[in-house]
């Protein structure tokens, strides 16, 4: 037994080379929705909807309530 007729019979098992091309293909297709579908939710997201701006808010009012309480106490 050659190489030749090894190779045949390791190869013979692959699918036929279109079908190999077609599933790359879909695989590529995929791989560039799923970029597309970051990259869109990422450019159109709202301000209020970063995270940044999420910490920044908490921090905004963990402030006004602590503030607002001193205020309240000094009333009292």
């Amino acid at each position: 037994m050659n190489i030749g007729d090894l190779m045949d019979r390791v190869l013979g098992f692959m699918p036929q080379r279109s079908v190999f091309w077609f599933a790359v293909g879909t695989f590529l297709l995929s791989l560039l929705i799923q970029y597309l579908n970051h990259w869109l939710k990422k450019v159109t997201k709202l301000p209020w909807m970063l995270e940044e701006n999420q910490r920044k808010r908490e921090e905004i009012l963990q402030g006004k309530v602590s503030l607002s309480h001193e205020q309240q106490g000094g009333k009292k």
